[in-house]
């Protein structure tokens, strides 16, 4: 109780004594988003063969609220941080994460060749490369367009989900596009965030850093 008491008083110190509703809703937003990014991890490796069971996605990570996140919550009536879980996963999503899945091989090939990038909205793309014709870019086309209509419906299950949380599905396909970018290595193609804070996140980052001047907001780029 002391440990409490002492994290409130210091919450009030630096927050100058006023908890507003506009800065409670902005640190729930924030936090909400978090939680999916960090849902959208176990979900890609999931996706990418790196673990077995399928993930929980959209649920929240736990064990992760702080004493000073359980002290905000003890002194405002407004839900705050990791106090608003989001939902759990619905068999939907199970079933959409592993067709994914059982996709992913013949995509990763497709990587490898040179035809096929990530946009920055967290879908695929079939790029031009060579070999690629005839019935060859007939099944491609067929194998983008179903992992794209898999990957809209995922999104938009977790957004649905979650209206009451404020999470949109532009906001979760930004989150999967970001966290694809992350995980990329050389030779995978890429559109690059837009102008904004992924942006100037991914910029300052390593995969940035060596693109050097190619390192513009929504260019398509060979990751180095």
């Amino acid at each position: 109780m002391r440990s409490l008491v002492a994290v409130v008083s210091i919450m009030f110190v630096v927050l100058g004594c006023v908890i507003t509703t506009r800065h409670t809703i902005d640190a729930h937003i924030v936090v909400d988003i978090r939680h999916i990014e960090e849902q959208a991890e176990d979900v890609l490796d999931y996706i990418e063969g790196k673990t077995d069971g399928p993930p929980a996605a959209g649920a929240p990570a736990k064990g992760k609220s702080s004493l000073l996140e359980r002290g905000l919550e003890f002194v405002t009536p407004i839900r705050t941080a990791y106090a608003a879980e989001l939902k759990a996963t619905s068999p939907r999503l199970t079933e959409l994460a592993k067709s994914m899945k059982e996709r992913f091989p013949k995509l990763e090939a497709l990587e490898a060749k040179g035809c096929l990038g990530e946009d920055n909205r967290g879908y695929v793309d079939l790029r031009p490369c060579e070999g690629l014709e005839g019935e060859a870019k007939n099944d491609a086309q067929k194998l983008v367009a179903a992992e794209n209509a898999d990957r809209k419906a995922f999104y938009k299950e977790i957004a649905e989900q979650n209206t009451d949380q404020n999470v949109t599905l532009t906001v979760v396909e930004r989150i999967y596009a970001q966290k694809r970018l992350e995980r990329a290595k050389p030779g995978d193609i890429f559109q690059l965030p837009p102008t904004g804070e992924d942006f100037d996140k991914f910029k300052t980052s390593a995969l940035g850093k060596k693109l050097g001047a190619e390192c513009q907001p929504d260019a398509w780029v060979t990751i180095k």
